[in-house]
């Protein structure tokens, strides 16, 4: 028996499954058992789990790199979640460890999304085992109301990445380039996007994949001017991406690690074509975006960026939409340019998601106690 068998009968009596109909108007063929979403109930049974979206009513975007593969599963919440106070999730590895019959220091958190559907928040977990790990999808509707969504048992469908590369293939910096074949997704007019790395000759590329799950997707290799870096950049795929609209403009905000950052026009991203697109920021060197996100705060819009090695950082989009494109380097490795931003004080954040008018949902690791919690950050003070 698997490790990951041996996981699913470990806890089939701890988890309640998370299946039914789907919520959005559908037919089902009754033969195939598809509904009109293109999704049939059964097991799901991604390799690894990393990042995360919500697409149409219920549907969750699942990242299986190691897999190379796409998952949609329909996630059915029918009940609205309770965050009421201002650590939306207290001790959330100490919790999610429980569930999954592991300790916190066996966890590896990979992503965070809200439904927009009821407010539940959801992680994605890898849990690490001798052999490597065992991933897992878990919900919270509560600050001690988490649990285990049932991949065994829901409605979904898959799609194979297209161009992955090679389980072989390394980078110029020698990381194996599946571990960054899916870094992003976004769920964006119809379409599954998907930033990464391809088996391309200039790797960085962005995917788009129609949903249902069935039509063939497109895929454009990508490049931009690396302002770290001081040269045109084919190999680094982009690490976060916002879908945005710049002064009318249908547009992608990339980052990058070291950490430039990019627009494309989404009408330029054509199949089978390489694209460069154009640097705008560089937020400075040593550290990567983590996550990307819209919000609005007494009518203004704003850009939220999440960086690993940095604090969170406020941008205008406006300012993004009329900056110069940059294409000389900068003098020293730690050094910003191009358009500014506003550092808001944070340490620790892994994870940022909105959570509509009640704020933002911020995963901090507290550098003390090196516990994991979810707190939400007030937009009117973002």
């Amino acid at each position: 028996m698997s490790i990951r068998s041996l996981f699913r009968v470990s806890f089939v009596g701890l988890v309640a499954a998370v299946t039914g109909a789907m919520a959005l108007p559908s037919s089902t063929d009754s033969a195939a058992g598809v509904d009109a979403l293109g999704m049939r109930l059964g097991a799901a049974t991604p390799a690894s789990i990393g990042p995360l979206a919500f697409g149409p009513e219920n549907v969750l975007f699942l990242a299986d790199r190691k897999g190379a593969t796409l998952w949609a599963v329909n996630v059915t919440d029918t009940e609205q979640a309770q965050f009421t106070e201002r650590v939306v999730v207290p001790d959330l590895d100490q919790k999610v460890a429980a569930l999954l019959g592991t300790t916190r220091d066996k966890l590896r958190f990979a992503d965070m999304a809200v439904n927009p559907k009821g407010g539940a928040l959801y992680f994605s977990v890898n849990r690490l085992v001798d052999s490597g790990s065992v991933p897992a999808v878990v919900r919270a509707l509560g600050p001690d109301k988490l649990e285990l969504v049932n991949l065994d048992k829901i409605r979904y469908s898959s799609a194979p990445l297209p161009e992955a590369p090679s389980r072989d293939a390394k980078s110029p910096w020698g990381q194996p380039q599946w571990t960054m074949s899916i870094t992003d997704l976004a769920f964006v007019d119809g379409e599954l996007w998907v930033a990464g790395l391809s088996n391309e000759q200039f790797a960085s590329a962005l995917r788009r994949m129609p949903f249902p799950f069935g039509k063939q997707g497109a895929v454009t290799t990508v490049e931009i001017f690396h302002t770290s870096h001081d040269k045109w950049e084919t190999a680094a795929p982009i690490e976060a991406f916002l879908p945005i609209t710049l002064n009318g403009v249908p547009s992608i905000l990339a980052g990058y690690g070291c950490s430039p950052i990019a627009t494309f026009n989404r009408a330029d991203l054509k199949d089978k074509t390489h694209l460069r697109g154009r640097t705008v920021a560089e937020l400075g060197g040593g550290s990567r975006p983590i996550d990307m996100l819209r919000y609005e705060n007494e009518g203004k819009e704003w850009i939220l960026i999440a960086n690993n090695n940095r604090t969170l950082m406020r941008v205008d989009p406006a300012e993004v939409a009329k900056a110069p494109a940059l294409e000389k380097g900068v003098s020293h490795a730690f050094e910003p340019a191009g358009v500014g931003y506003l550092p808001i004080a944070s340490t620790g954040v892994m994870h940022i998601a909105d959570l509509g008018a009640t704020g933002i949902a911020v995963m901090v690791r507290d550098t003390e106690s090196g516990a994991v919690n979810v707190i939400n950050y007030s937009k009117k003070w973002m």
